[in-house]
């Protein structure tokens, strides 16, 4: 069932003398065929006609004569049934493979990418979406993808949402890069639009009976709208079981692993009027009224993708001669950038693209999903994607209405992604009735790292770098206690062993380091100890402080949204309660004369907003419904070096000391993006337009 504009009627009428005007030109081919590598689920419950538009593509190239003198030919592997890493090994080898396209999630790019890149060989991944993949191997010259990052597909669905009325939202995710995305962007845009975040669950992948009671959680927080990022079908099934079974009037939205046709296969009329957003074709190429007068079926979503990943790949061995490598790297820089006349993405078009590129003049070329630019610096994303609204309309998919992000459709631009920056900055006062302390006599630390393992680097390599700043402005061992799992620098998984850095050109933090505790020691009540003073055999070293001494806390970890997460002898969470009653114990007992607690952690303004201590100014890398983010991915370990929070505190610290802290917020606040960074309780601290950052870094 389709459903067409007087516009798309129009380009329905020309798509059919495309498809049907042109002969089956007779054509020779000089030299053996240049091959295309395709690593795709073609079968299981992922797979949905992916070979349709591949070769569809290779079909159209070939009839014009084919790329320099020779035909093109696709060497599939289905990842449904083979093994990824042995395939993507196997394809890398090959010489004959002169690209690949895929694979498929962003789970699977993430793991595939160093080696691509590594390998020199050029691929296309035409479906993953996960943010962080532009974070991770944004720049590096053989990874492209088609799809632009899913922080304005969370956009797209939380505009999608207003629109239809709701003021309260809630998000249920899983735990995978894709859904990292949502979760990481939700709460941003929420904020940005004046939302209220009702809930947040992430579900672990495969759990279908977390994701029956992630419904049932949601819905009791009253959201006006919930939206799903669930990649697996049988889990966005078992969500949309509870959802169906639920008599409140909430609106459901799927991302667009929503689309799969397994769903409408299981769930029958269950599945009628579910919507939400996908990646689409612009109308305006013309490909889903051509495909569905080719195939007499609607494209499934992505399909335009495999097609253009096919055109671009030909058009670039094209220039390069049928060169792979470096040679057909910079290849498809030239023709992603080519604007001299336009070409599309059909038959005679591509022709003309040959032929122009043959001549040495590109075009510039609109392809199956639209119009294909790429980032003018990093190239890695497309710099804008087109969104279907689609429905369940007599267990089929069709799409209602359609969504641009290049700024020339119903949202802003978010091609930059990682260039945004929040719009809602606090407001702060420069009067105000404060307790006004003693003068300082003394300064201590307190920098702790919540997690364990080589995959949380970035937590210990962000306290140790405040470690050796404080340090080196004249803080004592003896003055910090320092608390790490200290499993990182000496992990198997080090390629750089004995070696912990915050920067790819920085210095090695571990070194003169001196720990106090491991976390593995700790337990919640033991830290209790550690921060109020208590002495005793499993806190032996303690906070000595008085009420004339100055504290800077440093956290980095993870966070939850009840609470930080706290990985000692058992896994706990240290809960805002908790720390309320920490402080108000240190306040009671004079304990210290200010506190400025750096916390870096996904929802920590949950903690910030429940302190209320005098004296006490928390500055936190994320509201109580955001995640923070991580910071400068390495390849070569594997990890992310920092947190973009703390890495924007340490800097402060060691460059500009003498700032005020109303100065320290617009300063962090202009370099952190992708959350909104924010003070807890200046109005109970003291005039933040007169305090300065070096009264807690310097003795």
């Amino acid at each position: 069932m389709s459903r067409f504009s007087k516009h798309q009627i129009i380009v329905l009428l020309l798509a059919g003398f495309l498809i049907t005007g042109c002969t089956k030109d007779e054509v020779t081919f000089t030299g053996p065929p240049l091959k295309i590598g395709v690593m795709l689920p073609f079968s299981g419950p992922y797979s949905f006609g992916f070979e349709d538009p591949l070769d569809w593509a290779v079909e159209n190239i070939n009839r014009t004569g084919g790329v320099a003198g020779r035909k093109i030919e696709l060497e599939k592997h289905d990842l449904a049934t083979g093994d990824l890493l042995a395939i993507t090994n196997a394809l890398i080898a090959d010489t004959a493979i002169k690209a690949v396209i895929g694979p498929a999630t962003s789970s699977e790019v993430f793991k595939v990418a160093p080696l691509f890149i590594g390998g020199q060989k050029v691929f296309i991944a035409p479906d993953a979406s996960a943010a962080s993949l532009s974070r991770a191997f944004s720049g590096y010259d053989y990874f492209w993808r088609l799809t632009e990052p899913d922080i304005s597909q969370t956009k797209t669905l939380l505009l999608l949402a207003q629109k239809g009325g709701a003021r309260k939202v809630g998000l249920i995710t899983e735990e995978s890069e894709y859904g990292a995305s949502f979760e990481d962007w939700f709460g941003y845009f929420a904020t940005e639009l004046g939302l209220e975040v009702s809930a947040i669950r992430v579900v672990n992948p495969g759990d279908t009976l977390a994701c029956r009671q992630a419904w049932k959680d949601l819905a009791d927080s009253n959201p006006d709208a919930v939206i799903s990022s669930i990649n697996l079908p049988t889990q966005t099934i078992a969500l949309i079981r509870a959802y169906r079974a639920d008599s409140r009037q909430i609106r459901l939205l799927l991302t667009d692993t929503g689309c799969f046709p397994i769903i409408i296969d299981q769930l029958g009329s269950l599945a009628e009027n579910l919507e939400g957003v996908s990646f689409a074709s612009d109308p305006a190429s013309g490909f889903d009224v051509s495909y569905k007068t080719r195939y007499n079926k609607n494209p499934a979503p992505l399909q335009a993708n495999k097609y253009d990943a096919v055109m671009l790949i030909a058009l670039a061995l094209e220039s390069s001669q049928g060169e792979g490598g470096a040679a057909l790297a910079e290849a498809l820089k030239r023709v992603v950038s080519g604007r001299d006349g336009e070409c599309r993405w059909n038959r005679d078009d591509l022709r003309k693209a040959l032929n122009l590129i043959k001549a040495g003049t590109y075009p510039d070329i609109l392809g199956a999903s639209g119009q294909l630019n790429f980032d003018e610096i990093k190239y890695t994303d497309v710099s804008s994607s087109t969104y279907g609204h689609w429905r369940v309309d007599a267990a089929e998919f069709v799409v209602t209405d359609y969504y641009t992000s290049d700024g020339s459709g119903r949202i802003s631009s978010t091609a930059s992604a990682y260039q945004v920056i929040a719009s809602k900055r606090q407001e702060f006062s420069g009067t105000g009735t404060w307790p006004i302390p003693e003068p300082k006599t003394g300064l201590k630390a307190f920098l702790m790292a919540g997690s364990q393992g080589f995959t949380n680097y970035r937590h210990q390599s962000d306290v140790l770098k405040a470690y050796q700043t404080l340090k080196s402005r004249g803080v004592s061992d003896d003055d910090i206690i320092l608390i790490l799992a200290d499993d990182i620098a000496g992990s198997a998984s080090n390629k750089s062993p004995g070696n912990v850095f915050n920067d790819p050109n920085g210095e090695n933090l571990y070194k003169d380091v001196h720990v106090d505790y491991r976390l593995g020691e700790l337990t919640s009540e033991i830290l209790a100890d550690i921060l109020l003073g208590k002495q005793n055999a499993s806190a032996p070293v303690v906070l000595q402080t008085s009420s004339t001494d100055n504290i800077f806390f440093f956290t980095s970890g993870h966070g939850a949204p009840d609470g930080m997460v706290f990985s000692g002898r058992d896994e706990e969470h240290l809960t805002p309660e908790y720390w309320t009653s920490i402080f108000g114990q240190m306040h009671d007992n004079k304990r210290f004369r200010r506190i400025f607690w750096s916390m870096e952690s996904c929802y920590s303004g949950k903690i910030g907003e429940a302190v209320t201590t005098p004296g006490v100014l928390i500055m936190t890398g994320a509201n109580p419904y955001e995640t923070s983010k991580a910071y400068l991915y390495d390849d070569v370990l594997g990890i992310w070096l920092a947190d973009k929070f703390a890495y924007s505190i340490n800097r402060a610290m060691l460059n500009t000391p003498e700032i005020d802290f109303s100065q320290l917020y617009e300063q962090i606040f202009s370099f952190v993006n992708g959350s909104h960074i924010s003070f807890y309780n200046y109005q109970n601290f003291g005039n933040i337009f007169q305090i300065q950052l070096k009264e807690f870094i310097t003795p």
